[in-house]
């Protein structure tokens, strides 16, 4: 038996994504106990809110995660570290240009935003935009350590955020603030990782300094290769923007129906059920990292499967716990005040599962930059838009429309892989 594991261990993808599982399943403590603690601190309502604005900064902060894939897949796939250093500076650059033009429109919308969300102030939704724009050098930094395999460092900066974010936003609520102190307590924290991240980077990845000086020259060849990435990159952007909608963007759509004291019971219920989305998220960004376009078809595909595997007894184990006992779960990370929204947990469960699968399947075409399932995830979008326009009268209603866009993804795109398998 100890030979056995020894051998597994030497396996690189199995190492890698143990490293990388630990690290994030003390990420996904944090983050986890982060919910229930400031789902007890303040009322249902203002939970409500605090989940539609963590979700908007979700939606925003796609750019920073297809940004963050092109980081990796340069690293995994350029043999020049110089030449691929300057590429990343220079689409750093890029998005950074970009975050800042979104905090400026963000800033311009920001009261229709806040009576169309029925936020109580429009200060949280600036601050979603301050965030987006901090975390453009981060964002850098952990891609390029998690492209170079430096799996550690990339799970202590997740820490960091994750503790960060839940210390000081507790102390801010307990000062007196609410929905304010959440946002502050991201930013604080992100600031925190930025500055652990510079130090682990330092000598290996240009200085921040050097990230904001726009006028250093660019070659014709680096200018053809820039464009390459940003056509990847905007693709990249548009998968996760898809993918991302279809699993977090109920905690504000729940807002456009639904008043704001159910709207918070709701983003209980789906607060607890993301827990088996994110227990998983190591896999994929392990698979991102191990998946490479130089390598065959079947070994890619071996990587894959293992993930699958992987994807399905983590994130099956959590989706059956909370399927068998709902009441306790809600009960026990969220209070009483929740129980009376239990039954959508099952249901909801279900759902992130199928989520997990299509983000892992996601990851795998991003890593090899095959995109036709860009059509695959705006066909899935129709499904859901449609569904909702018409049937939104309950909870229910709103997790089927979720579950059928996310099981046409799923289909469509298994069907799709596997028949490239079957012409390889």
């Amino acid at each position: 038996m100890k030979n056995r594991i020894q051998n597994l261990l030497r396996i690189d993808f199995v190492r890698h994504n143990l490293i990388f599982f630990v690290g994030t399943l003390a990420i996904a403590v944090f983050n986890y106990l982060y919910y229930p603690v400031i789902g007890r601190l303040v009322s249902v309502t203002d939970f409500g809110e605090i989940q539609a604005v963590i979700s908007l900064f979700m939606q925003l902060g796609i750019i920073l995660t297809a940004f963050g894939y092109v980081v990796t897949n340069i690293i995994g796939n350029t043999s020049d570290h110089k030449n691929s250093e300057r590429l990343i500076i220079k689409l750093e650059q890029i998005t950074l240009v970009v975050c800042v033009a979104l905090f400026i429109l963000l800033c311009l919308s920001s009261f229709v935003l806040k009576a169309s969300l029925q936020f109580t102030s429009v200060v949280p939704l600036l601050l979603v935009g301050v965030l987006v724009v901090l975390n453009v050098p981060s964002t850098s930094r952990t891609y390029f350590l998690q492209g170079v395999r430096q799996l550690k460092q990339v799970s202590i900066s997740g820490i960091i955020f994750s503790a960060g974010k839940l210390v000081i936003s507790v102390v801010l609520i307990l000062l007196g603030y609410s929905v304010v102190a959440v946002m502050v307590g991201y930013i604080l924290a992100q600031t925190l990782t930025l500055l652990y991240l510079l130090r682990k980077t330092k000598g290996r990845f240009p200085d921040l300094v050097k990230g904001f000086y726009f006028k250093s020259k660019t070659t014709e060849t680096d200018k053809r290769v820039i464009k390459d990435e940003l056509i990847y990159g905007s693709a990249i952007l548009v998968l996760l923007s898809g993918i991302t909608l279809l699993y977090s963007s109920d905690s504000i759509v729940v807002r456009l129906f639904f008043n704001p004291v159910d709207s918070g019971l709701y983003s209980g219920i789906s607060a607890v059920a993301r827990i088996v989305f994110f227990v998983t998220a190591s896999v994929s960004g392990v698979l991102i990292a191990t998946v490479k376009m130089k390598d065959t078809h079947k070994h890619n595909l071996k990587v894959l499967y293992r993930s699958f595997g992987l994807v399905t007894l983590i994130g099956g184990l959590v989706a059956a716990f909370f399927i068998i006992f709902p009441t306790f779960s809600i009960t026990f990370l969220f209070g009483a005040k929740y129980a009376s929204s239990a039954y959508l947990l099952p249901l909801m469960a279900i759902l992130m599962l199928v989520c997990s699968y299509n983000n892992l399947l996601i990851c795998y075409e991003i890593a090899l930059r095959k995109f036709k399932v860009i059509y695959i995830v705006a066909v899935s979008l129709i499904i859901l838009a449609t569904f909702l326009t018409f049937f939104h009268d309950s909870f229910t209603h709103i997790i089927i429309g979720y579950l059928a866009a996310n099981l046409a993804v799923f289909v469509l795109l298994s069907i799709h892989i596997l028949k490239r398998k079957h012409y390889a």
